[in-house]
């Protein structure tokens, strides 16, 4: 098989072959981030334990738009007791990193043989349905590719300054500064002042 793009050989070399065992993997980086599989068994990888997911969650294949623009991934858990709504609904927080993976496990399905990310973006909207006993939780993400086409309103004020640069005091003499004689190069200085 020729043409697969930027695999490492270990997930190449298995996909050549005639039995393939994938999984998807999610990662969100939340205060208590999520790494999740699909599947029924929980895998080790780049030092962190990827929980399996199988039979109580899912991730939704990736979508696009009619003009080929990336619209976004979801995935969703079932049955979460509970008691962890109010957590959850802490550390949810809007453009934190959403990554998605694929990758291949060995035939014990104990052991991941390739990984690869396929997709990364940011944490876009989430919803809780509270059933009684459990939740279902609903993440999506979305790629930066979507704020092409939308416009960047930017307002060059003390207030826009200081929401991303707390310190910066530069902006606040800005409207004074309509006010201040600029002094060009001739024979004599005189100040307007």
């Amino acid at each position: 098989m020729s043409g697969i793009r930027d695999l490492d050989l270990g997930l190449q070399e298995e996909i050549e072959k005639p039995e393939l065992r994938p999984f998807l993997g999610l990662h969100i980086d939340l205060p208590d981030p999520v790494y999740a599989v699909t599947g029924n068994a929980t895998i080790a990888y780049a030092g962190e334990e990827w929980t399996a997911i199988g039979g109580l969650g899912q991730i939704d294949t990736i979508g696009e738009g009619t003009d080929g623009s990336a619209t976004g991934v979801k995935a969703t858990l079932y049955q979460i007791p509970s008691e962890f709504r109010d957590d959850i609904a802490d550390q949810a927080k809007r453009g934190c990193l959403y990554e998605l993976y694929v990758g291949a496990l060995d035939p014990s399905f104990s052991t991941v043989i390739g990984f690869k990310n396929i997709w990364k973006g940011r944490l876009d909207t989430y919803e809780i349905v509270d059933a009684g006993q459990t939740i279902t939780v609903s993440a999506g993400g979305e790629s930066r590719m979507r704020d092409q086409r939308r416009p960047t309103i930017k307002r060059f004020t003390d207030w826009w300054q200081r929401r991303k640069y707390p310190d910066d005091l530069a902006f606040q003499y800005v409207s004074r500064m309509v006010e201040v004689p600029v002094l060009w190069a001739k024979a004599k200085q005189s100040a307007v002042l």
